[in-house]
């Protein structure tokens, strides 16, 4: 358990940590976005380029998959 002190201590650097993300939120606000949000994301992360044809790409994603067998034992059969 905490004191009093340390608790009221706390608290108080709560209260300027909100008082700074308030001022930080204050001067960085915009209005209007700058760009679209998938524009955004695109810029920032890139677009996806592939030689394959998306045929080509399903069929990949189909036999890379496997069968998995965990949940066989989550819930083993009692024996009596």
């Amino acid at each position: 358990m905490i004191t009093r002190e340390e608790a009221l201590r706390r608290l108080d650097a709560v209260a300027n940590e909100l008082v700074a993300l308030r001022a930080a939120l204050a001067e960085g606000w915009t209005e209007t976005p700058d760009e679209a949000p998938t524009q955004a994301f695109l810029a920032k992360c890139g677009g996806w380029e592939d030689t394959r044809s998306p045929e080509e790409i399903i069929a990949q994603i189909y036999a890379a998959r496997t069968i998995s067998h965990r949940g066989a034992t989550l819930f083993p059969e009692e024996t009596a």
